[in-house]
């Protein structure tokens, strides 16, 4: 009767592992490719905003962003923040932010953190 019950006991636990391993693996794949990526304005976002200007797009739907940044548009570094409230949502098709680090593996030393704009 023991023997039964372990044996039992052993099945079940086999099969609840099992079927959490697989569970777990595949909810990870779909929160991980659900995930929005913050370091991305993405074109639909874009255009369900209603901002006038980059600068007032970027403060609506990535509020933690910083401003004290180098703005750089398509691949030409362009200046500081401020140019962002000059430039018109219509024609933008994305905008990331990178971080120091990322910035000058691609413009070099120059810049710091990094707004690229990317246009159509």
């Amino acid at each position: 009767m023991r023997i039964a019950a372990l044996a039992l006991g052993l099945v079940i636990t086999a099969g609840a592992c099992a079927s959490s391993g697989t569970a777990a693996g595949e909810q990870s794949v779909t929160a991980t490719s659900t995930r929005p990526r913050t370091n991305v304005i993405s074109t639909q976002e874009i255009r369900e905003s209603s901002a006038p200007s980059l600068a007032d797009l970027i403060r609506q739907v990535r509020p933690g962003w910083p401003t004290a940044v180098t703005v750089v548009l398509n691949n030409e570094v362009v200046g500081g923040y401020d140019i962002l409230r000059t430039q018109p949502v219509s024609n933008t098709s994305e905008i990331r932010y990178l971080t120091r680090s990322e910035a000058q593996m691609k413009w070099g030393s120059r810049v710091q953190e990094v707004i690229q704009v990317i246009t159509r």
